[in-house]
């Protein structure tokens, strides 16, 4: 399963390595990678959407609405 999360806050490359290093800790997640351009993470594996995005939430990155 694929999940694509556009989030806030997110304004240089130390930004970019914090999310994907917390997010490679969820357990079920598989990949982590993010595209600057639109900010959108994109997270593969079977970890719960939700536990992603309380992560990111977390971490003050939340999801862009």
């Amino acid at each position: 399963m694929t999940h694509h999360i556009k989030v806030n806050n997110v304004t240089c490359d130390g930004c970019v390595n914090t999310i994907k290093t917390e997010l490679q800790k969820i357990e079920g997640v598989n990949t982590v990678d993010f595209n600057k351009s639109n900010l959108t993470v994109e997270i593969n594996g079977t970890a719960d959407r939700s536990t992603i995005i309380k992560t990111l939430q977390e971490l003050g990155y939340p999801e862009k609405r």
